[in-house]
This record gives C-alpha cells, sequence and structure tokens, in this order.
C-alpha cells in the first residue's frame, strides 16, 4: 500500500521511532494483513459474554483446512447437561455428514475475515494518528497513538463509513509491528445510507486487543462491541457483546473429524472435573 499523500507532510514527534504516526500505522497494518510464514494451529477458549446477558464458554480449535471449530462446553460457567451435550455432539456431526453445512461455514468464516481485512486495511487512510507517548509492554516496547477522522478518506463502502465519527486510540508493539490495542468511541452519529437506512448513536465503542501467543503468532484475545442506534423501519440496534479467549495451547494439523473428537474429549473433562472458567 502507498503512503496517502494526506500524511505526507506529517512529521514525526520527538519519542517517534523516526517514521510518521500513519506510517507507522501502516507498517503494523502491512503486517497484520500478510499471511503467516510459520502456520501454527491451537486450541484455546472463548469466553463470550453475550448481549443477553448470558455468559457462554467455547472450545475453539483450528484444523488443517483453515476452518476454525467450536464447542460450547459452558453456560454461566456451568458445564452442558447431558441434553445440551448431545445437542452440541449433533451439531459437530452435522460437519461430517453434510459438506453442504461445512462448505457454509467455511464460506462463513471467509467472508468475515474478508471483512474484517477490508476494515483493518483502511486504518492508516481513514485516520489521522499522532504520536502520545509510550510504555512497556508484555513484548517490549509500545508506542502509543491517538487518532481523529481523516477529512479526505472517502469510505468506499457503507461499513467504512463509521470510521467517520470515530476517534480513540492505537497501541503498537515495537518492533514487532503489531496491534496491540485499538480502542476507538463514536463520537457523533454515524449515518448510514443518507440517514434512510439508519444511523448509529454517540458513545458507542469498541475495543480490540491482541497478545503474542508465540514469537511467530499473534491474535485477538479480547474484543468488546458496544453500539445503539436506529436500523431501517425503526429497528433498534443493539450491539451489547464481551469476547476474551485464554489457555492457548498448540496443537498438530487437525483434520475436521479429528478437531471434532479433542472438542468431545476437552468437553468430557470438563463434564467430570466442573472446571469450566476461563483463566486470564
Amino acid at each position: 500500500m502507498g503512503t496517502s499523500s494526506a500524511f505526507a507532510g506529517q512529521q514525526p514527534s520527538s519519542n517517534s521511532p523516526g517514521i510518521s504516526a500513519n506510517n507507522l500505522v501502516r507498517l503494523a497494518v502491512q503486517n497484520e494483513l500478510k499471511p503467516e510464514s510459520n502456520t501454527q494451529h491451537f486450541t484455546y477458549r472463548d469466553l463470550k459474554l453475550k448481549d443477553n446477558g448470558t455468559r457462554e464458554t467455547k472450545q475453539m480449535i483450528s484444523t488443517s483446512q483453515g476452518t476454525m471449530l467450536g464447542r460450547i462446553i459452558a453456560i454461566d460457567g456451568k458445564p452442558l447437561d447431558a441434553q445440551q451435550r448431545q445437542k452440541e455432539d449433533q451439531r459437530l456431526q452435522r460437519l461430517l455428514d453434510d459438506p453442504s453445512q461445512l462448505d457454509a461455514k467455511k464460506k462463513e468464516q471467509a467472508e468475515d475475515d474478508a471483512r474484517v481485512r477490508k476494515m483493518v486495511g483502511a486504518l492508516p487512510d481513514a485516520f489521522i494518528f499522532e504520536y502520545a507517548g509510550s510504555e512497556q509492554g508484555k513484548s517490549g516496547e509500545v508506542k502509543i497513538l491517538k487518532f481523529h477522522p481523516n477529512p479526505n478518506f472517502d469510505p468506499p463502502t457503507r461499513e467504512l463509513q463509521v470510521y467517520e465519527g470515530m476517534e480513540g486510540t492505537m497501541k503498537i508493539a515495537i518492533p514487532q509491528n503489531h496491534i496491540v490495542l485499538l480502542e476507538a468511541k463514536l463520537f457523533r452519529q454515524v449515518n448510514f445510507g443518507w440517514g434512510i437506512l439508519g444511523h448509529l448513536n454517540p458513545g458507542g465503542e469498541f475495543v480490540i486487543e491482541q497478545s503474542e501467543i508465540t514469537p511467530q503468532h499473534w491474535d485477538l484475545t479480547h474484543m468488546k462491541l458496544n453500539f445503539t442506534g436506529k436500523a431501517l423501519f425503526f429497528k433498534t440496534i443493539n450491539i451489547q457483546e464481551d469476547e476474551r479467549t485464554s489457555d492457548y495451547q498448540e496443537v498438530p494439523p487437525l483434520s475436521i473429524a479429528q478437531a471434532i473428537q479433542k472438542l468431545k474429549q476437552a468437553d468430557t473433562e470438563i463434564a467430570v472435573n466442573g472446571n469450566a472458567n476461563s483463566r486470564h
């Protein structure tokens, strides 16, 4: 990605690493979007606070086909009962028995990944970044940057229009050039489709945190979404989610069947010892 002319004249501050804040973000974004040279596979715990107040714990695992599989192992900290476990068994078994369901899951995950890549890829052009200090992180030095909308940014998609009303903080690990934290808040109402299709209210926010799982692998370990608004025909938008991942363990490349079997083993262990709480 080339350097936007909107940032060409920006000078590094006294605590900068020698490049403009926007160009540092550009390097980090390029690093986030490039394929991993050493593909590793992991199983981990996912704890999600849903918008209805339920806490859902899943065991997740990546497969050699690139598909991520998950199994609910607890709800509100309690292991599943026999009926709930059977339901999860049947859901996972359908992925093996019905190739169309597995294909649909692959397609959904690919579309989600493409959407995230588009949102992340637009960051260096959507915002003007400024250095705001540094701190010591788990993996070394972390540069702190503040950002606000770039008035010259023309969102190419409706999803990217949300950036026009956002400001916040980004933290980047140096020299790994990985985004450690992205914290943004809507400081004004953002309309979609000239206000006809709906809007998001001021005060909405999202938080994304990444951690170094191994020296070759960084992963999303915390995501918080808090948005309200109105959609088409006065439908209320209310997104309240808080999701954390932990307990990462590397696994060998697994087929879909092998991954499902490992998820069943993890569920059995939870059912026996009752320990379904994620550790942070």
